[in-house]
């Protein structure tokens, strides 16, 4: 192999996206997989060295969060369904880096749930027209992540863009419908980024109104 081919990204720039062996073409799920996480460990990273640089153990559990997040987003994106080993996978690393690292307790654990509650009841009630179960199970995570109210900010987050994005399908000359599959867990995830990313902001904000 070249030294080239080893670099993530910028060797399916230099192979113009195509196996340097058989010359087939390479899904855009690598480059796309390697650059989504390249600015989320990034991004990570940065708020650790803000607020917890003397516990390099919170890093490595920021980075594999960010690890399956990014797992979880391209696989339903490209399958429309979320398998039960990355939504539990994402939950329990959420939910024992929070217990380990951030002492959560248990009642505002429970209270984070909701969300994850309230999708699990739209699955139940349309029997999985309305909703998948993977997305409640996804949610799941986002609260064992956030906790209380920051998994509310990411349910919001994550109904806001989504109905902008299917307005926006609706609208454009797509040839989406009403009746047409969309993957809502690429929308839970960036609600539960956003949630997690501007928690400050959006607690000040409780308390200056609320």
């Amino acid at each position: 192999r070249s030294w080239h081919e080893l670099i993530p990204l910028f060797s399916y720039i230099f192979l113009n996206g195509r196996c340097a062996g058989c010359g087939s073409a390479v899904s855009w799920q690598y480059p796309a997989s390697e650059l989504l996480t390249a600015v989320l460990f990034i991004l990570f990273f940065g708020e650790w060295a803000r607020n917890y640089s003397n516990g390099p153990g919170i890093l490595a559990y920021w980075w594999i969060i960010a690890s399956l997040l990014v797992a979880i987003v391209l696989y339903d994106l490209r399958h429309k369904i979320i398998p039960d080993s990355f939504s539990y996978s994402f939950f329990f690393a959420a939910l024992l880096g929070n217990l380990f690292f951030f002492k959560t307790d248990l009642s505002n654990l429970f209270l984070s749930f909701i969300p994850a509650l309230f999708l699990f009841s739209l699955w139940l009630l349309s029997r999985g027209r309305w909703m998948g179960l993977g997305d409640a199970k996804l949610m799941m995570g986002g609260g064992a992540l956030l906790g209380f109210p920051g998994s509310v900010f990411a349910f919001l987050f994550s109904f806001w863009i989504g109905g902008a994005v299917g307005i926006f399908l609706l609208l454009s000359k797509s040839g989406a419908t009403l009746k047409s599959e969309l993957p809502f867990g690429p929308f839970l995830a960036l609600g539960i980024l956003l949630a997690f990313f501007f928690r400050d902001l959006l607690t000040l904000s409780i308390f200056i109104y609320g």
